[in-house]
């Protein structure tokens, strides 16, 4: 998907689990310099980077299932209902933390936490990948070009030859 309204030239794309996606394959669609006045026949570089845990979160600001869940309160795990842990506090009142999926649970029912103390393992793999790649756009016409051109240099250096063998 597009990053935002303002960028429609950065694509984000994930968080994804590494296992399954070694590799990503973004389609692009070429303008059309003959519709498009604005865009040339030319070279173009692209630049491609992929960051892959490092507790990602999301554009909208929330974690992602890269991250370590911490307990929120300290007290006593009252209760683990899949990947809900709620945590009873001193007062008697209940806290709630709701850990994504990707991350193993550590702490059992009864257990004491504190608040920051980990209730999850960390799923994060962590790395960063970048590569740049270049892409020509390139009329068919002008590549039709090139080819009569190379044939005709062709022939002409070909008929200088011949005409040279011809005279020894």
């Amino acid at each position: 998907a597009q990053y935002s309204k303002d960028k429609p030239n950065i694509v984000v794309a994930g968080p994804v689990p590494g296992k399954s996606f070694s590799a990503l394959t973004l389609p692009i669609l070429a303008p059309d310099p003959n519709t498009q006045k604005d865009v040339m026949f030319d070279k173009y570089t692209f630049f491609y980077g992929g960051n892959r845990g490092r507790g990602q979160i999301y554009p909208e600001g929330n974690l992602s299932n890269n991250n370590q869940f911490f307990a929120t309160a300290t007290g006593k795990v009252s209760a683990i209902d899949g990947l809900n842990v709620t945590i009873q506090k001193g007062d008697g009142t209940t806290v709630t933390k709701e850990c994504l999926p990707g991350a193993v649970i550590v702490v059992e029912v009864g257990e004491s936490v504190k608040e920051g103390d980990p209730i999850t393992t960390n799923p994060n793999v962590g790395g960063f990948g970048q590569d740049e790649k270049e892409m020509t756009l390139q009329d068919i016409n002008r590549v039709y070009a090139y080819c009569a051109l190379a044939t005709s240099i062709f022939l002409a250096q070909l008929a200088f030859v011949l005409k040279k063998k011809q005279f020894e």
